[in-house]
């Protein structure tokens, strides 16, 4: 399987490192990684302009996000829901793989 190497700047200046696993049917990495990148910028942006938001608030608006798109597929349900939810287990699993922190 391949991956996708993703460093994320942090607001406080720390750099975490991340090695995603790519669906075997990734059309293109460098699109999945610029649209990580926009949508992280949208986030942070939304943040400084609203006065901020708890952590628990924008896990609950992504997830809501992947909810939404995932509908908005023209496919059949079952599948794409199912795809939905391999692809977010996958995600996480990289995240609590990175070094820069012990695993929980």
């Amino acid at each position: 399987m391949n991956e996708l190497p993703y460093t994320a700047l942090t607001s406080s200046g720390n750099r975490i490192r991340f090695e995603f696993p790519l669906h075997p049917l990734t059309e293109s990495p460098e699109q999945v990684s610029g649209l990580l990148t926009r949508v992280l910028d949208a986030i942070d942006a939304g943040i400084r302009r609203d006065g901020g938001a708890s952590d628990g608030d924008v896990m609950q608006a992504l997830c809501m996000a992947l909810a939404v798109r995932t509908r908005m597929v023209d496919a059949a349900g079952g599948p794409i829901h199912r795809l939905a939810g391999e692809l977010a287990t996958a995600a996480l699993d990289a995240e609590s793989r990175h070094s820069d922190r012990p695993a929980h």
